[in-house]
């Protein structure tokens, strides 16, 4: 199972944005839900900085 992590638009991974260890059932499910509630939210925080929630990515880490 892959650790679902979000990435900001220079590759910095978001605190609190880390799920590990996601089913492959829920892992649509999570991702959206970072992309559509975090990564906003994140943006909006660092908006003086150019960042947009549109550049956001969601990285899945291969489990160990």
């Amino acid at each position: 199972m892959p650790t679902l992590r979000l990435v900001d638009p220079d590759g910095y991974t978001v605190p609190g944005a880390v799920h590990p260890n996601v089913p492959g059932a829920r892992e649509a499910e999570v991702r959206g839900q970072l992309l559509r509630e975090v990564a906003p939210v994140h943006a909006a925080e660092w908006a003086d900085f150019g960042y947009d929630a549109r550049a956001y990515q969601v990285i899945a880490d291969p489990s160990s």
